[in-house]
């Protein structure tokens, strides 16, 4: 949930700061069983979300931009593979762009993420439907809320529990403001949930809320009317409020469909099955305990990004393919937030990686770096030149707004610039604080 003061309020903005990647569990809820919620996804970072569409995930706009990061489909524990849970990465996100808008910061706390390969999950059992009727759910109609949230406001968020849920009333958005008349500006854009005695209830890194049907056949119909939003301390004590899934599921769907969804609401085709590959690069990456803390990046000689992953789950192999151009070269960065790199306590703890190029491995190597480690290489004759020092945006000559590296540094003919690249400053010469700017004059670590 997002925070509003410094106070007890707990948010998705509050949880999209954790970043452990397990957040412990509902208050007083219960453990749920393999296969109750086939369609809860896991997300790190204190978020959570919903899979509406075999590629598609509905979450809270207050949590970051996800693109790139890890999702744990089908989550039954927060980070470990288990009771046929599946794990991709956000390809594409999107925010509401009605966002804290009209009046209330919270207001359309809604993002979509577009998955890099569809998740075709088991439905037998339940189904899932967006609801689009802002008459659902009524005033006291039990709701189920689920999550690997937080146990208590302050709780302990390292254990490795199971996904829960608890049943919680709605209430009126009228009974709610008199819980928020302060704080946030309540909107008929959102729902609220909570036992006036308070006990029960989600916490942070909880998530979609639905309303559970049962079927003549024994299957259940599970109706989602709402996205985790904000709350002020945990466990009902006071009301959760969410995003009300009816106000903008046309913007949910409409969206969806132009991101290329294959969900059933839209009419896009399969997307076309890739050609033939004259580079293919495989990349292996198998995380440690910590898998939250590892990233990579490959990029070309041009510095631009070719692929970039972030993890969440612990101790699995990830595999990656990509197509690479015939006659150009590459910078594997892989990285460790934490700065232990992807060890625990010793060899038998470390995390791995692995390039193949075409079938032939080019690098491996366990996890035992500190912050972060580089390997280059050319898919044709050429030889890795790559500069990683950019300039330094912080850079003013003499402490002059007006001569930074490319207002100042980088302006006039070659040998004005290779004279100011020369001159010292605060310690050092100019060069190396605008290696870029001066390496086009043969000066600086970036020179060739």
């Amino acid at each position: 949930m997002f925070m509003i003061t410094k106070s007890v309020l707990f948010s998705v903005f509050m949880a999209a700061t954790t970043t452990t990647a397990n957040p412990g569990r509902i208050v007083n809820g219960t453990d749920a069983e393999p296969g109750d919620y086939p369609y809860f996804v896991n997300m790190g970072y204190g978020c959570v979300g919903t899979l509406i569409a075999p590629d598609m995930v509905l979450f809270a706009a207050h949590c970051k931009d996800f693109k790139d990061e890890q999702l744990h489909v089908g989550a039954f524990q927060a980070t470990t593979v288990t009771e046929g849970s599946q794990i991709r990465h956000c390809a594409e996100w999107k925010q509401d762009p009605k966002f804290g808008t009209e009046g209330s910061i919270a207001n359309y706390d809604f993002a979509l993420c577009r998955l890099d390969e569809p998740v075709f999950i088991d439905e037998s059992n339940v189904k899932l439907e967006l609801n689009d009727n802002d008459a659902v759910p009524r005033e006291d109609k039990n709701l189920i809320a689920i999550g690997i949230g937080a146990l208590t406001e302050f709780g302990d968020v390292s254990s490795l529990d199971v996904l829960q849920d608890v049943k919680v009333p709605a209430m009126t958005n009228n009974q709610c403001k008199q819980y928020y008349i302060d704080l946030v500006m309540i909107t008929d854009n959102m729902l609220c949930t909570g036992f006036p005695e308070g006990g029960n209830g989600p916490c942070r890194g909880d998530g979609p809320l639905v309303r559970r049907k049962k079927n003549n056949d024994g299957t259940f119909t599970d109706i989602h009317v709402g996205v985790i939003s904000f709350g002020k301390g945990c466990g009902g004590n006071n009301p959760a409020v969410y995003a009300r899934t009816s106000k903008r599921i046309d913007w949910i769907k409409e969206t969806s469909c132009s991101m290329g969804s294959i969900a059933a609401f839209c009419n896009n085709p399969l997307p076309p099955t890739p050609g033939p590959c004259n580079k293919d690069l495989t990349i292996k990456v198998t995380t440690d305990q910590y898998g939250v803390e590892t990233t990579w990046k490959l990029r070309d000689s041009n510095k631009e990004e070719i692929m970039k992953r972030s993890y969440l789950v612990s101790f699995y192999e990830n595999e990656h393919t990509l197509c690479l151009k015939s006659d150009e070269c590459y910078q594997f960065l892989i990285e460790d937030s934490f700065g232990d790199g992807m060890c625990l306590e010793g060899p038998e703890t470390c995390g791995s990686y692995s390039l193949d190029l075409n079938g032939q491995e080019i690098t491996s190597a366990l996890g035992d770096f500190t912050d972060e480690r580089k390997f280059e290489f050319c898919t044709g004759d050429g030889v890795p030149n790559f500069c990683d020092d950019d300039d330094d945006d912080e850079f003013e000559f003499k402490f002059k707004p007006n001569k930074t590296c490319e207002n100042w540094v980088g302006v006039g003919n070659k040998k004005k610039i290779k004279k100011k690249c020369g001159k010292y400053f605060n310690g050092q010469k100019v060069f190396k604080w605008c290696p870029e700017t001066c390496k086009e004059v043969g000066l600086g670590p970036c020179a060739s």
